[in-house]
């Protein structure tokens, strides 16, 4: 559940039933697996630790 006063809440309920709302980050997985031939664990690692670098970003962001 996301907090309440996020402007994008619906959204990010819905995230985990619809995925993302913009296409081309299918597109990009498509490709990844289809053309390059990574397996969904190995996308979904990289989708994790770019997530975690970007949350470490803003956390440390919020400390300076």
């Amino acid at each position: 559940m996301t907090p309440c006063h996020h402007p994008d809440n619906r959204d990010l309920d819905d995230w985990a039933l619809y995925g993302p709302k913009n296409p081309e980050i299918s597109q990009l997985v498509d490709q990844l697996a289809f053309a390059h031939g990574l397996r969904v664990k190995e996308i979904e690692d990289f989708i994790l630790q770019a997530l975690k670098n970007r949350l470490g970003e803003e956390e440390a962001r919020q400390k300076a």
